[in-house]
């Protein structure tokens, strides 16, 4: 009889503080790669996972911006859309780097699931 607690992912995103150091780092390594691909605001980006069936809210993604922000990872360059005044997100030379080297967070057993996960 297996008697450890069931721990539902959904659970684990709710507070990031509660993910595994590695985990956070490839969330964090994704969401760099996202907001590489174009300019995008917070809101956009949460609309966008959600789209591939990613469990994102604003609790859940705007701490881990602010964090890059503060590890000088992506800027933000705030932008009028009519009346609104949107955050647009960017990646700063230190977040482009930390995009090339992460593939290292790749590699061994994980690298291998994901390769057999896109064939």
């Amino acid at each position: 009889m297996d008697i450890s607690p069931k721990i539902e992912i959904s659970d684990i995103l709710k507070n990031f503080k509660h993910v595994p150091s590695e985990m956070f780092k490839r969330m964090s390594l994704f969401v760099l790669w996202l907001i590489s691909k174009r300019k995008v605001h917070g809101y956009e980006l949460i609309k966008w996972l959600q789209s591939e069936g990613i469990p994102a809210s604003a609790s859940r993604l705007y701490p881990l911006l602010n964090q890059m922000l503060a590890e000088d990872l992506i800027s933000q360059k705030e932008e009028k859309d009519g009346r609104r005044i949107k955050k647009i997100y960017r990646l700063t030379s230190k977040g482009k780097n930390k995009l090339k080297n992460g593939k290292n967070l790749f590699s061994g057993l994980f690298g291998e699931f994901l390769k057999e996960m896109i064939r």
